[in-house]
């Protein structure tokens, strides 16, 4: 395998880094890593991540430096990987991007319909910026991007020339064990055929040791539904109907009446709740390490982390079933840096992996344009992540998926430009927006909230 020898994290503070951290230190040996740099605009915050990210490396009993850079072009300076996991405008900016929508009548969701859109608008001039850092400093580097939403933003920067950009989201990961669960079957031996974009897609195929297990799957619907907690939120007759099984997200297209009642009715937005379980991982854990309580320090923030996770997606489908997650299984790479880790060990060449990705569709998907950036099955070695094809979608996925498409191609032009016009068009083409009068005062409120970090509308 090829050295990595340093990586860095851009969003260097935010809470979800130890669990990138631990994967990385569990590895150092095996992929020859000697650095992680942590990069974040409150080093207060990367600091508390790295003191835990130290106590991490004692616990594996491996010599891997961990700094905080002072800098965006010191962090990224001759790296194999960065990892991007930025939220512009901080968790106060997510608030108002699920907040004012709703007061629109409109889903507040920070990746998808018009909550999305601002997250996207703040990020990509960003991660364009880093990208070009990278052309300069890393020029080999591997663009990893955490951050949502992550297919539109990996768009992007396609569109601008960056071609070493793989989009991350556990979702579909997340799906294929719990329906590796529900057959008994090992996750290392199932294969699962996907198709779509970030957040909007669909699996197409099981296979078990080769064999096609999907439609048993289908027929046994009403089992499916009862024990996968997010086939669930469907129900037995849609999954039957479809003849796929659905990327949780796609409760917001499906059910996009009851989401919307829900959350108008729902005392806290999900960012609000996050905002507060973050505010507590940073207390309660800088309180630990203050009094020099390293494990107390690493037990907190699994068990404050393991109740985040247990919600997710509670507020808006109403359901009391929670994920299964314990402070135990915290740092067992289940999540977003499950599935980095092992892509970052394929790319920098480790043993090929089967990874659903958000990257270049590549001809793999017959709703896509080649250069168009789809969530797909993809094979990844050395030379990068390559999509396997996928056969086609029925014509009520395919529709979703194009109007979609349209909708993120239009808005990474508009986060560019800075033109109202195109930002409307892309709003129509949304089916969680749609009307125009509504959409454009919409915006307006968002952009209003959001102007220091949108000086493209200006």
């Amino acid at each position: 395998m090829s050295s990595t020898k340093c990586v860095a994290v851009v969003g260097g503070g935010g809470v979800r880094v130890p669990l990138l951290l631990n994967g990385l230190l569990r590895r150092a040996a095996e992929i020859g890593l000697e650095e992680v740099r942590l990069y974040d605009i409150d080093p207060r915050r990367a600091e508390l991540m790295k003191a835990l990210g130290e106590a991490l490396r004692a616990r594996h009993g491996v010599f891997v430096r961990i700094v905080v850079a002072d800098s965006l072009d010191a962090a990224i300076a001759g790296v194999a990987f960065v990892f991007s996991a930025v939220r512009i405008g901080g968790a106060e900016g997510r608030i108002a991007d699920e907040r004012i929508p709703l007061q629109h009548g409109l889903l507040g969701q920070e990746t998808t319909g018009i909550g999305g859109m601002s997250m996207a608008l703040r990020t990509i001039p960003f991660a364009l910026h880093l990208a070009e850092r990278m052309r300069v400093l890393a020029p080999d580097a591997w663009f990893l991007n955490f951050t949502n939403p992550s297919g539109l933003i990996v768009e992007a920067l396609v569109q601008a020339g960056h071609r070493r950009a793989i989009g991350l989201c556990d979702a579909p990961s997340g799906l294929k064990t719990e329906v590796c669960h529900f057959l008994g079957a090992e996750e290392s031996e199932t294969s699962l055929g996907y198709q779509g974009l970030n957040h909007l897609g669909w699996v197409q195929s099981v296979r078990v040791q080769g064999e096609e297990r999907l439609p048993r799957l289908v027929e046994d619907a009403p089992a499916l539904a009862a024990r996968v907690r997010s086939l669930g939120f469907f129900g037995p007759e849609l999954l039957q109907g479809l003849g796929l099984l659905p990327n949780e997200y796609l409760y917001y297209y499906y059910f996009r009446r009851d989401a919307l009642e829900r959350e108008l009715t729902a005392e806290h937005t999900r960012g609000e709740m996050v905002h507060d379980w973050n505010a507590r991982i940073y207390r309660e854990v800088g309180e630990a390490l203050m009094q020099g309580s390293a494990d107390d320090a690493i037990e907190r923030y699994r068990a404050i982390l393991a109740e985040r996770r247990n919600s997710y997606m509670a507020e808006v489908t109403q359901t009391d079933r929670d994920r299964g997650i314990t402070a135990d299984t915290i740092f067992r790479e289940e999540g977003y840096e499950g599935l980095a880790l092992k892509a970052m060990s394929a790319l920098a060449g480790g043993d090929q992996a089967e990874l659903v990705l958000n990257v270049e569709s590549a001809g793999a998907s017959d709703v896509l344009a080649p250069h168009e950036v789809g969530e797909l099955t993809c094979r990844v070695d050395q030379e990068g992540a390559h999509p396997l094809p996928a056969p086609p979608l029925p014509p009520g996925p395919r529709g979703l998926v194009r109007s979609v498409k349209d909708y993120e191609l239009l808005t990474a032009q508009a986060a560019r430009s800075g033109s109202r016009e195109t930002l409307l068009e892309a709003a129509q083409a949304h089916p969680l927006i749609g009307d125009r009068r509504q959409a454009s005062a919409c915006l307006d409120a968002l952009i209003e909230a959001h102007r220091a970090n949108l000086p493209q509308f200006a």
